[in-house]
């Protein structure tokens, strides 16, 4: 596997071999530093595989990258162009990436340019027919924030597929199809009504400029505060967490600009992530000749990122129903909605078992 501040990258078989790929949108803020151990934790139980022969459908490229402005290196993010319809997402001058702030839509964008260049680096992939089995397969993960992302760039995925938006003129479709999307703990409905989402709106509504007074008072404890007292006071307010979230908070915190980007994130959350935007189709509650993507959603309880009304209206009025549309599950184990933080294993384990079940349907 290959692991850095900024990726991570691993195979559960041979390159060559590997026709699906794992394709990970994280939350805000968008360190993939933070995933490292449920990633790693999933790589290893898709290997160790109860399946008694290891076929080719059942081995996975496992993929993820921090979110737009949260990178940690200096190098500068250049978006390839695309089958994708432009959506607003036209490429940024160089010399205002490394300043600029990415709102939801710009994440989008941002990971939905990701995936192309990804799913354009294999050789394999062709412009063949929607339901030809040859096609290379996607399926994403995405946790909370990155779930609404992961429906967006659904929803994208099959209007270019087929050309279903007039407004944008005729592209070859992507080399690949999406045939799965696991949303953990999913920020895709009303997220301003949730408890964290009400405080948040409220501080904002009070403190207009709340981004750049938190970007400023990191500011002030990274320069005042030695590295040892730093790390102490952040395992002190995190009670503890594992190192790879202890590292990954600290770095996040040592530069101003990632403080303000999850703040300026966040209060495009509460604007944008509205009412249910999405067809049925994208839902998967129609049929078609290209494969509807299956879906899953892991709600938690009291998760203060979601309303327990907004989960419940979700699944009643989106979840299965005759054997089409999302599976939803609620979490009966007490797992918090930053489970990247303490609870890997249990997560892996599960997300694990719907991978398979989409790679088996």
């Amino acid at each position: 596997c290959q692991a850095d501040q900024n990726t991570f990258r691993c195979y559960t078989g041979s390159p060559v071999e590997t026709n699906t790929t794992v394709f990970f949108i994280s939350g805000n803020p968008g360190l993939i530093g933070y995933y490292h151990s449920f990633l790693s934790l999933l790589v290893r139980y898709l290997t160790d595989s109860d399946e008694p022969t290891r076929k080719k459908s059942y081995l996975y490229h496992i993929y993820g990258c921090s979110l737009g402005g949260f990178e940690v290196h200096d190098d500068e993010y250049s978006p390839s162009k695309s089958a994708y319809g432009s959506h607003n997402c036209d490429n940024q001058d160089d010399s205002n990436q490394r300043t600029r702030l990415y709102g939801l839509e710009d994440q989008i964008c941002f990971v939905q340019e990701k995936l192309a260049a990804l799913m354009d680096d294999d050789t394999g992939t062709s412009d063949q027919g929607l339901c030809t089995a040859q096609r290379r397969k996607v399926i994403l993960i995405g946790h909370s924030a990155g779930a609404y992302i992961a429906m967006e760039i659904v929803r994208r995925h099959r209007e270019a597929g087929l050309n279903l938006n007039p407004s944008q003129p005729i592209r070859p479709r992507p080399a690949f199809d999406i045939v799965g999307g696991i949303m953990l703990f999913p920020t895709v409905l009303d997220i301003a009504v949730s408890p964290s989402g009400r405080k948040l709106t409220t501080l904002l509504y009070f403190i207009p400029r709340l981004a750049v007074i938190a970007s400023s008072l990191a500011r002030f404890l990274i320069l005042v505060l030695p590295t040892t007292t730093l790390y102490s006071l952040v395992r002190f307010v995190m009670n503890d967490p594992p190192t790879h979230a202890l590292d990954t908070t600290v770095t996040f915190l040592r530069s101003t600009d990632r403080v303000r980007q999850a703040l300026h994130m966040a209060a495009d959350e509460m604007r944008t992530i509205t009412s249910d935007k999405w067809t049925d189709d994208v839902w998967g509650l129609a049929t078609a000749c290209e494969p509807i993507t299956k879906l899953f959603f892991y709600f938690g309880r009291n998760d203060h990122w979601v309303a327990e009304q907004t989960r419940d209206e979700i699944i009643a009025s989106r979840g299965q129903h005759d054997g089409l549309g999302p599976r939803m599950f609620i979490c009966e184990e007490g797992l918090p909605h930053a489970f990247c933080l303490k609870d890997n294993d249990i997560m892996a384990r599960k997300v694990a078992g719907m991978i398979r079940e989409i790679g088996n349907s």
